[in-house]
């Protein structure tokens, strides 16, 4: 409870119907003496028989100006007297319904020319919003509810005139409708530029402050890296990921993102913390660990899922939603240190060491305490200190925890418990990714025993097997809110993800009936592309969002043709690379315009049309999975066939027969290839040697730094030999 509106016995003086809904951040305003009520028809019924103006606040459990709004306004009696007298006031949870937030935010930034939470909008009777703002001061408020309510008595036709031309707006941007564009191969490459001229040179991200990391961004860069070799787009990559681990934004004691920096130098981070962002940056940095051996990614990557596995994960194996950026009415306060604190729990020497390392002063960075934060790597740091590098691993290890333990002890922020399926599903992926990229079976683990509960929980099955209905939301185990088209695309890619990496049969069965639903609610059968909301939701709605552009997260577009693209790869079906190709195509004036607020869906789209630059690849139909890691000077290639099908051997005994062979270059100083079999097969009259099951190919490697590496080779069953194939690799 968090009104300040209590009798002498603690208990609140008002109670509205927010009381009776499951989301945190709905009850977190049940006992303001505002009568919210939850979105839905009964709202837009009670608006129209009154003839009132209808109030939207949309927000979410860890905001914290959306908190300051509620103690300065939505406590306040006169402010609410007001509100219950001239308006039906609504609370939105825009975590619960982010279509919503989408049309609303739209709405806000054609007429304001910016956005963020809490969001105040005001509608007419059929949800068309006529003004928007975010956070107002109290006094300011009061004078714009008194104008509005006035402008709604007196000039209606003029405020509902206004409102019918903002909703027109809203449904031609949120449609993303654009002329056809052909999408070439050098559309990564010119996304990729994008980017770096708009790089900040002193600090990395692109832009000013506030500053986000923008994670589909930088897989986008990840993915020029190894398809072009691209010296700007890794100098941009390293940049960004080195600036923004050493600053403030990153949880030096504990791990994990907050979700982002107010300055430009990623010092004093916005402190709530949101799964969406420890999911993508887990993939960013165990990707880029992989592209350049550099052993802080290393490093980050693992604090991060860890971070997540410790703190952020509910009993079952689902992810909990986010951490809040208050604790004690004080932003950051749970994070931040003075002298004396630091004194309490380290001794002299560890004192000497975090004061050295971290930048700790009397006068502190934030309002007279520490953020914690590295002005370099700790590689620099030893070498400057003549410090020998593990000793000081270990040394801030053991500093670490104490400082974590002693943290611990403290007035934690609200951390919202709400298990998410889309957000669930890119952490699940991420962890996937992760565990090959860092050799880390736990994190496999991990990825699986989530996947179990989203599927126990979440999905509804028949008893014939097929999927019927998918939740998005869990709290305490009780599901509510149908999925939207992110739920369903994320939580497809992580269940291909698992099969990806992991190769168990049963994910790839349960993606595949995850995107047919996905198809059957979202796709827009005209037009191309897919709606973000299904047809039937509750209350008004302007219009069925598109909205294929990338923001604080992929689009649900984005996360869809990343699905179909993995779906065609591990299965080869031409269903689901018609249906990427038709969404693509739905955008493709826009993406040809401006690539790089396509980052993901370009991304996927390269990986369809040219072939994918993952560590784990897919062949022949998805009957050959190739997968490379590599240690020292060192790359060890693992070939899965499936079942009936073989690859021929390095020696196949025939002319006519392609070769397994990794193509030779200066880059490589030898390979070992594994023993053949000797088999007979139906279009020869020779034995050939072949390859079946599993095999390894060991290559040595001139240098450390990463390469191309390229497989070719040809699959065959006992009938027929498909097409050669070229797998291209960068490790």
């Amino acid at each position: 409870m968090r009104t300040t509106l209590v009798d002498e016995n603690g208990k609140p003086l008002y109670t509205n119907e927010l009381a009776n809904e499951d989301s945190p951040y709905l009850i977190q305003h049940a006992h303001n003496p505002v009568n919210w009520v939850p979105w839905g028809d009964k709202a837009f019924e009670t608006a129209r028989r009154e003839d009132k103006p209808i109030f939207l606040s949309i927000g979410y459990s860890t905001c914290h100006w959306c908190h300051v709004m509620e103690a300065e306004s939505f406590d306040n009696l006169q402010i609410a007297e007001f509100l219950n007298e001239h308006f039906v006031s609504i609370k939105l949870d825009r975590e619960q319904r982010p279509d919503l937030d989408d049309v609303y935010m739209t709405g806000l930034q054609i007429m304001k020319g910016q956005g963020g939470w809490p969001m105040s909008n005001f509608l007419t009777h059929e949800g068309y919003p006529f003004y928007a703002g975010t956070y107002y001061p109290p006094a300011n408020f009061l004078n714009l509810l008194g104008e509005l309510a006035e402008a709604w008595r007196t000039k209606r036709k003029e405020v509902q005139n206004q409102a019918s031309e903002i909703s027109n707006a809203i449904r031609q941007y949120t449609s993303a409708k654009s002329d056809a564009s052909e999408l070439g191969v050098e559309l990564i490459s010119r996304a990729a530029a994008e980017l770096v001229s708009r790089l900040d040179e002193i600090n990395g991200g692109f832009g000013g402050a506030p500053k986000f990391p923008n994670e589909s961004q930088l897989l986008l860069l990840i993915d020029d890296v190894r398809r072009n070799q691209s010296e700007d787009s890794l100098h941009g990559l390293t940049l960004t990921l080195d600036k923004m681990y050493q600053g403030g934004i990153y949880d030096q004691v504990a791990g994990g993102f907050h979700r982002y920096a107010v300055d430009s130098e990623w010092l004093v981070p916005h402190f709530e913390k949101m799964l969406y962002n420890q999911a993508q940056l887990l993939s960013v940095y165990s990707q880029a660990w992989g592209l350049t051996g550099d052993p802080s990614y290393k490093r980050v990557a693992k604090e991060i899922a860890d971070y997540v596995l410790r703190d952020m994960t509910d009993p079952q194996g689902g992810f909990y939603s986010a951490t809040d950026a208050d604790s004690e009415g004080e932003e950051g306060l749970f994070f931040v240190w003075t002298p004396s604190e630091l004194k309490e729990c380290l001794t002299e020497e560890q004192l000497a060491l975090v004061t050295d390392i971290y930048g700790v002063t009397g006068q502190g960075n934030f309002e007279g305490n520490n953020i914690l934060n590295l002005e370099m790597s700790l590689e620099d740091y030893a070498d400057s200190r003549g410090l020998k590098l593990d000793e000081l691993h270990h040394d801030l290890r053991m500093m670490k925890e104490s400082l974590y333990q002693k943290r611990e002890l403290r007035i934690h922020p609200l951390r919202d418990e709400k298990v998410i399926t889309g957000w669930n599903g890119m952490m699940i992926s991420s962890l996937a990714i992760a565990s090959h990229e860092l050799a880390e079976t736990r994190f496999m683990d991990a990825a699986l025993a989530a996947a179990e509960r989203i599927w126990d929980l979440h999905v509804m099955k028949s008893d014939q097997g097929t999927i019927d209905f998918l939740w998005r939301i869990s709290l305490d185990g009780c599901t509510s809110i149908p999925g939207n088209l992110e739920d369903h695309a994320c939580l497809a890619e992580a269940m291909l993800r698992l099969y990806q990496f992991g190769g168990r049969d049963e994910f790839k069965t349960r993606g595949e009936q995850l995107l047919t639903l996905m198809d059957s609610l979202f796709t827009d059968e005209q037009e191309g592309g897919y709606f973000i909301s299904a047809t039937e939701t509750a209350g008004p709605m302007i219009t069925r969002p598109k909205s294929p552009m990338d923001g604080a997260t992929p689009s649900a577009n984005s996360f869809a043709v990343r699905a179909l693209t993995l779906s065609t790869q591990v299965n080869g079906n031409l269903r689901r690379k018609q249906a990427a190709d038709k969404t693509t195509m739905a955008f493709s004036g826009l993406i040809q315009a401006t690539p790089s607020a396509f980052s993901y869906m370009v991304t996927a789209l390269s990986d369809l049309q040219y072939g994918s630059r993952e560590l784990v690849q897919f062949a022949s139909d998805g009957n050959v999975r190739v997968a490379v890691r590599r240690t020292i000077k060192s790359v060890l290639m693992s070939i899965r066939i499936v079942e009936n099908w073989h690859i021929n051997a390095q020696g196949p005994g025939t002319e006519e027969l392609i070769a397994t062979e990794v193509v030779p270059s200066d880059d490589i100083a030898s390979v070992d290839y594994p023993e053949s079999i000797k088999s007979s097969v139906s279009f020869s009259d020779s034995r050939l040697s072949l390859y079946e099951g599993s095999v390894e190919i060991q290559i040595k490697t001139i240098t450390e730094s990463p390469c191309q590496l390229q497989l070719r080779f040809q699959t065959c069953d006992d009938r027929v030999c498909l097409s050669p194939e070229l797998l291209t690799f960068y490790c």
